[in-house]
């Protein structure tokens, strides 16, 4: 029985979808779909003025990526939180990049590593009138520039996968009185061993910096419950 070939997508269509999957992932990311929302198809089409196909494929990729979860013959639904998950997000993220780290001591260059540490140096000023969204924009970089000196692609994909899942809690971590007051210690301890190529120490004290405690998910986790459904902050 002869079989026929899909049709390929043609670039404009690709493009669009792509688009259309940037934008709506930017949503999701910033939980602009409350917990446990359906999406309506339709209504985010028409937002971002395109037609259902490419909505559709873009939120398939989504639930693919645990941005969404789809319900067959309902629809797609968003992310919902719960401290648990929280936490697991933060225990997959500290076992990647412990394990990243040992690997950057061992192939990064010393020009490298002096680029990744500027990275936070240069970005993260700590005052009056700290931005901490931009600090967590440092944070964030330098732990993936951290990843990339280890040169292995798997495991930088899968920690920026992890990184746009926890990136809305991120900010709220980091805001934290909690997180506030050993921030710029911790990180100036983790510098100092990479710089020394000491793997070990240097992939404890990075678990043990980005690990949250149960207690400490659960306040991540009501704060940004609030932040969603009442536009609270602190």
């Amino acid at each position: 029985m002869q079989t026929t070939a899909k049709p390929k997508k043609t670039g404009r269509a690709a493009d669009s979808v792509d688009k259309v999957y940037q934008a709506v992932k930017e949503l999701a990311v910033e939980y602009r779909f409350k917990p446990g929302e359906r999406v309506n198809e339709v209504e985010l089409a028409n937002r971002l003025g395109v037609s259902r196909t490419p909505v559709r494929e873009a939120l398939n990729r989504l639930a693919r990526d645990g941005f969404m979860s789809f319900v067959p013959n309902r629809g797609f639904y968003a992310r919902d939180i719960t401290p648990e998950g929280v936490q697991e997000l933060y225990e997959l993220r500290a076992a990647i990049e412990r394990a990243a780290f040992r690997l950057a001591c061992q192939r990064g260059s010393d020009a490298d590593i002096a680029k990744a540490v500027a990275i936070w140096q240069n970005n993260s000023d700590l005052g009056s009138t700290t931005d901490w969204a931009k600090v967590a924009e440092a944070d964030e970089a330098f732990h993936t520039a951290v990843v990339k000196l280890a040169k292995n692609e798997r495991m930088l994909v899968a920690l920026e996968s992890v990184n746009s899942l926890i990136r809305f809690f991120r900010r709220i971590d980091l805001e934290s009185s909690r997180r506030r007051g050993g921030l710029y210690d911790e990180h100036a301890a983790i510098i100092d061993c990479l710089k020394r190529r000491d793997g070990e120490t240097g992939g404890e004290l990075l678990e043990r910096h980005i690990t949250l405690s149960s207690a400490h998910a659960v306040e991540v986790t009501k704060e940004g419950l609030a932040r969603i459904f009442f536009g609270r902050t602190g």
